[in-house]
């Protein structure tokens, strides 16, 4: 069955859902047992997967589950209430005092923030590494301490891709877990376990779900680290609601054309900016300049619909405003994913790593607006700088 047509018939059965296309909804925290012999059971359960409670036990988040597993082709998927209730999951289950866990610079800010703030206090060491610079000598980073791997490519803002199978083998050999954001890509455009990753973090809140009307995320794991993995998210009691398994399930079926049409419309916006009289660089790892687009192009499948640009000069937040109020189509938001087209101007000055960036960076997502409208929304409001 080709992957278009599998995607209609993800987490849905008429014949078990009484003739229905789309599922029912089980909503609710209190299960009833058949009788007392298995209350007795439940009671011995030392399992926080296997407690006869809404939050293990619910049929309806299974199919949301199942179905991103396929997706990704893993052992397991454990669902969370957000993409970034997703990314601490993995910390938590395999890191304790002591360890030290590696990242790539380029992730994104509430990871960062996540690490500073809290993993420290538990004792955990963190350690920053640049993306590209250097990464042949990426072995040298681990010593005893380091338990973690953690990476996010492409990167947030700058969209630099990491040689993602070169960093798996290195932790296959140290026998070290690595985690994976994906969410740029999807299911559709890369599959990190294919690339040696043992766990995936998806925030489907984006693409997934596709409308911007959901927080939800999914971490999906290798046979290695499923068990863990969902054991730490069930004892952390991370649970979504009903309401928004429904509405992922919802985006499933059009998650392919969606895709495809926002991949157009990215790339098309993309190559006209490159061409752009003050536009200094474009950050977008299908264009055949941008470093490491081969290691892109062998790891991918696809590219989606956010990268950045930068600016030949550093413009002041007056004349930014100036050129945001220009905007009819992009809108000024964070999250992605859906229909709308968005914009940003990410601040860098958190990284270690203080890459050589003079000019105003801006961060475009492209939607499924006429990319004729997008393009002349941003051809306008740049004429406000020139």
């Amino acid at each position: 069955m080709k992957r278009k047509t599998r995607l209609t018939k993800l987490g849905r059965n008429p014949i078990k859902q009484k003739g229905f296309i789309n599922p029912g909804t089980y909503k609710g925290s209190t299960m009833i047992f058949s009788n007392f012999k298995d209350y007795l059971n439940d009671v011995k359960n030392a399992d926080d997967r296997k407690t006869y409670y809404g939050i293990n036990k619910n049929p309806f988040h299974k199919q949301l589950e199942d179905s991103i597993s396929d997706l990704y082709n893993c052992n397991d998927t454990v669902l969370s209430p957000s993409g970034l209730a997703s990314i601490i999951i993995p910390f938590f289950a395999l890191l304790k005092k002591g360890d030290e866990v590696l990242i790539n610079d380029s992730v994104y800010s509430p990871t960062r923030t996540f690490c500073e703030n809290i993993l420290k206090q538990f004792g955990i060491s963190i350690k920053y590494f640049h993306s590209i610079h250097n990464i042949k000598n990426f072995e040298k980073l681990i010593n005893k301490k380091t338990k973690l791997i953690y990476l996010e490519s492409p990167g947030t803002a700058t969209f630099d891709i990491i040689d993602i199978p070169f960093i798996t083998s290195i932790a296959k050999k140290y026998k070290i877990p690595t985690v994976m954001d994906n969410t740029w890509a999807s299911p559709l455009f890369c599959n990190p376990i294919k690339l040696g990753i043992n766990i995936i973090i998806d925030a489907g809140t984006k693409y997934i779900n596709g409308h911007s009307d959901v927080l939800i995320g999914f971490v999906s794991s290798d046979k290695n680290y499923s068990r863990k993995i969902r054991v730490t998210a069930k004892t952390l009691g991370i649970c979504p609601g009903s309401e928004e398994v429904y509405l992922a399930l919802r985006g499933i079926p059009t998650l392919e054309l969606r895709m495809k049409e926002i991949e157009k419309n990215a790339l098309y916006l993309a190559k006209n900016l490159l061409k752009h009289k003050l536009v200094k660089d474009v950050f977008h790892p299908a264009l055949e300049h941008t470093t490491n687009h081969l290691i892109w192009k062998r790891d991918f499948t696809g590219s989606s619909g956010l990268f950045a640009f930068i600016l030949k000069k550093k413009y002041s937040n007056t004349k930014l405003e100036e050129f945001y109020k220009k905007l009819r189509v992009f809108k000024l938001g964070y999250s992605w994913g859906g229909y709308d087209s968005l914009i940003t101007f990410p601040p860098l000055i958190k990284r270690k790593f203080k890459d050589k960036l003079n000019g105003t960076l801006i961060r475009l997502y492209c939607g499924l607006e006429d990319r004729e409208d997008q393009l002349k929304d941003i051809n306008d409001a740049l004429k406000i700088l020139s």
